[in-house]
Order: C-alpha cells, then structure tokens, then sequence
C-alpha cells in the first residue's frame, strides 16, 4: 500500500510545492490528542494544537523568514459510537488568534471500516464559526483517511504504519464561497494501543473565489494518547 501512496504524495505534493508559490505559508503544525473512555458507547475527545509560521508571502510582498507565532486551538467533542463502525458527536472549540477568541460549533459523523489490508475512515463534519466584527462562518467538510500497517497486516504496539488523508472543506461567509483541499501523508508509530505519535506533511490549497490561490504547507507532529 505505501509503495503506492509515496508516488501519488510525489505527483500531488512537489508540483505544487514547485510551481504554487505566489501566496503560501509554511510552518509547523503540533497537536496534543488526548481520549477519555466515559463508557463503551461514549468518549470525550480534547485537542490542543497551535501553529508556527517560518516562512509566507502574501500577494504582491516581498517573502517573509521571520518567526511567527499565529494561533492555538482548544478542541473539546463529545462522540457517541452507534454501531461498530458509526459514531456521532459534536463538540466546541476556542481558538486565541490575534488576542482574540474565536468560538466554533462542531457537528460530525464517522465511518471507520478495517479492510483486509488497510483501515479507511470517513468523516463528514459541519461547524459553525464566530469571530468579532465577522459574518459567521459556515463549512462542511469530507475527509477520506487511510491507515496501512508497514509490518504485518494489523497495526500492533511497537509498530509503524502510513496514514494518508485527503479532505475538501466548503466555506461560505458573508455571500461568498470558497473551496479548500487538504492533503496529509504521515508517518505513524503505535507504541501502545493508547499511545501513538505521527509525524508528517501536510499541504492545503484555498482561496479559489481570488485569482491567485494560497497555499500552505505544513510539518505536523501529532500525540494520542488514550485513557
């Protein structure tokens, strides 16, 4: 499966990456993922993670080096399992950006399915977004996840696997429509059950109702931790 996704990461990333680079930001993108267990059917999921810019250029300015620190997001939700591979849930987050809070309502579904060789996870997700002197912002949000243990069939402690994510996220606000696509492939080691870390690169595209698109591109360092 991985001699697989590493071309296609090749073919969609370093074009852009190459070719793309009028409007972007580059930077790290750390994450803390912490599940609590309430009950077999419920579990309540906390997320905190914050990003650091190193490098941007925005239209018709000169490219930035310069450190810079954007913005930290609280990310609580509530999931309530339905079947063995349903789940529902919703949730809140708070996000501290240009010293200010933002608030977002969150609604989502989940389909996770083990296939014989690869774990693929369907999440589709709506939220709502509240920023001061802003229109409110609303999306909705397709992800597509696949999961390919790098020894073996299954992924067991002490063992690395590939994960490979592609989402597109529909934006509107204030009468306007955007379009953004996410592309994540990561390198994940499971060192126990309730214990993993990723490592990876992500890259995001948007701003298609402008004439020059944004892209971004991010180093992404991801904890989970399960009680």
């Amino acid at each position: 499966m991985y001699k697989i996704i590493l071309p296609v990461f090749l073919l969609i990333f370093i074009p852009a990456a190459v070719f793309s680079q009028a409007v972007y930001r580059a930077g790290t993108l750390p994450q803390l993922n912490v599940n609590f267990k309430i009950s077999d059917n419920l579990k309540l999921n906390n997320k905190l993670e914050s990003r650091q810019i190193f490098s941007e250029k925005e239209e018709e300015q000169a490219t930035s080096k310069r450190f810079r620190y954007e913005r930290s997001d609280l990310t609580m939700i509530l999931t309530r399992k339905l079947s063995a591979a349903n789940t529902i849930g919703g949730g809140y987050l708070i996000r501290l950006e240009d010293k200010q809070f933002v608030h977002r309502f969150i609604q989502q579904f989940s389909n996770v399915t083990k296939r014989e060789y690869v774990r693929v996870a369907h999440r589709i997700v709506t939220d709502e977004t509240f920023r001061r002197d802003s229109e409110v912002q609303l999306r909705l949000r397709y992800r597509l996840s696949l999961e390919k243990a790098l020894n073996g069939i299954n992924i067991d402690p002490k063992e690395f696997y590939a994960k490979l994510n592609n989402e597109y996220l529909g934006i509107y606000e204030a009468k306007s429509v955007d379009l953004e696509i996410r592309g994540l492939l990561a390198l994940g080691y499971n060192a126990t059950d309730n214990n993993k870390i990723e490592l990876g690169f992500e890259y995001r595209v948007n701003e298609f109702n402008k004439p020059v698109q944004a892209q971004q591109y991010w180093m992404t360092i991801g904890w989970f931790i399960g009680i």
